[in-house]
């Protein structure tokens, strides 16, 4: 039966190059393997570095590896290619099953990619003076630990597929590939490489050799008691979740039924609760409706307004570079300050229903959530490089927390204590109402000021972090978490007792023209 489902899958990945559209199949399988040689060459490559730096290289990029094959699936439109459902109306075992669908993910071009690329880097790492049985097992623990995360990634993955609902999968896939990859990036290009691995990167790789994702690349490059226990603690958690799934899509088939729930969107992938629809419905209109395309817009825009003026003012460009990191930061958090006012008409579902306060409050910051995870990483990611300032990470990272969660908790109360009219749904968001009173500037500047006022003590310990060069980024980090959390819990709070004690004034707003 194990060959037999061998044969099955061979013949499934060959099959894109017997149909009309063999040409795409074959260019997607010739950059496999055009980014595989590369791989490999820079593998082989590492035999002329540092053991320091090749467990580096092996752990961070096997990591990478290992994560792209666990988040794929959520991506991709295509269902399980060793879907345990489709054995399901022939008499096998789940053991024998198990094994087979295991082995048979083996075979695939990806796979078989990882393990030339493993071979090369085990080359490397014997050259270096690991035992040659230790780095094989390292090849053989990665290249099994990327074939199961794949599999319980398409399982996990079933609702975004069965349901349609690929391209916000699909999202949710980029936003933490940015998030990862540029940042990465930055810092491997602008950090200093001439004495070995920088040390934030070395001990980063030492972080990932203890994770599950990690832990087989480790046994590869390094070994150790520690890293040989994760490996096989991760290796049976996978092949015993991967056995239930089997089990489990052997004795109780998906029913076609399913396939009504295609077209719900966001409304599909989030909880069927009052909190996730609300986010899935904001998720919908920050995505479709220009007059939050445009606010997200300006937020970077208005970062960078005082870098040109500071540099031809002569300012140092590493002091520059500080300054649209806090600029953006807290207009992340300012730009919901008014989201109830967006609502228009529709806001009045959320009082007849009698909605909660907090599962409107939380429903509406998925949407800024989704949005400053990128917005942020890239940000702080240039910020360190131009500034120099990598050893400083935490103090950058403790800023960005405190001002976009401050800002976040303030405009949850801003939006149900002082919503002011603005633009109609398909009116240019440049178009704003006539306002009576001095609550449209009024609200937004205290919202905006009160985020820095909230964050000035983070601001000051990254000051003495950044700037005068101390070692004061963990006080910073700290104090701009925990000031960036207790404001958002607060204010979430807050905002929700406001929401329920005046949802008909809200509804008012909701319908001034």
């Amino acid at each position: 039966m194990v060959a037999h489902v061998l044969r099955l899958r061979i013949a499934q990945q060959l099959a894109p190059l017997r149909t009309r559209r063999r040409g795409s199949a074959i260019v997607a399988d010739l950059l496999i393997v055009l980014a595989a040689a590369a791989a490999a060459t820079g593998a082989v490559a590492l035999q002329s570095t540092s053991a320091e730096t090749l467990e580096v290289a092996v752990v961070l990029g096997g990591s990478l590896i290992t994560l792209a094959f666990f988040l794929a699936p959520f991506g991709s439109p295509r269902p399980d290619p060793l879907d345990p459902a489709a054995f399901a109306l022939l008499p096998l075992s789940p053991i024998a099953l198990t094994g087979a669908t295991m082995l048979a993910a083996l075979t695939s071009l990806p796979l078989m990619a990882v393990i030339a690329v493993d071979i090369a880097a085990a080359s490397s790492a014997v050259a270096l003076g690991r035992p040659v049985v230790e780095a094989a097992a390292g090849v053989a623990a990665h290249a099994l630990t990327c074939a199961l995360v794949a599999r319980l990634g398409y399982a996990l993955a079933v609702r975004v597929r069965v349901g349609g609902r690929t391209r916000e999968g699909a999202t949710i896939v980029a936003i933490l590939g940015v998030a990862v990859v540029i940042p990465a990036a930055a810092y491997a290009v602008s950090a200093s490489w001439e004495l070995g691995a920088p040390a934030l990167i070395v001990t980063v790789a030492q972080v990932a050799a203890l994770m599950p994702i990690g832990a087989a690349p480790a046994l590869l490059a390094t070994g150790g008691s520690a890293v040989i226990a994760v490996t096989t603690a991760t290796l049976v958690v996978a092949i015993t979740c991967w056995a239930l799934i089997v089990r489990h899509a052997l004795a109780s088939p998906p029913r076609s039924a399913e396939q009504q729930e295609a077209g719900l969107g966001w409304l599909g992938i989030l909880p069927t609760t009052a909190t996730g629809v609300i986010a899935a419905r904001s998720m919908i209109y920050w995505s479709r409706d220009v007059r939050y395309l445009a606010n997200v817009a300006i937020i970077p825009i208005a970062g960078l307004v005082p870098v040109l003026p500071l540099l031809i003012a002569g300012v140092p460009v590493d002091v520059v570079a500080l300054i649209p990191l806090p600029i953006i930061a807290a207009f992340l958090g300012w730009t919901i300050h008014n989201d109830l006012a967006y609502d228009s008409e529709a806001i009045w579902l959320h009082v007849v229903t009698s909605v909660r306060g907090v599962a409107d409050r939380i429903g509406r910051l998925l949407p800024i959530v989704v949005i400053a995870i990128p917005m942020l990483s890239i940000t702080i990611a240039v910020t360190a490089a131009v500034a120099g300032a990598w050893e400083h990470l935490g103090a950058l990272v403790g800023v960005a927390l405190a001002l976009t969660l401050s800002g976040i908790g303030l405009s949850s109360v801003s939006s149900a204590a002082a919503a002011y009219p603005v633009a109609r749904p398909g009116d240019s968001p440049f178009r704003q109402p006539q306002r009576a009173g001095g609550r449209g500037v009024l609200a937004p500047a205290v919202v905006l000021i009160g985020t820095f006022c909230v964050s000035v003590p983070t601001l000051i310990a990254a000051f003495g972090a950044v700037v005068s060069r101390t070692r004061e980024d963990v006080d910073a980090l700290w104090i701009g978490a925990g000031t960036g959390v207790g404001v958002l819990v607060f204010g979430v709070l807050i905002g929700a007792l406001i929401f329920q004690r005046r949802g008909h004034r809200l509804i008012e707003i909701g319908q001034t023209r």
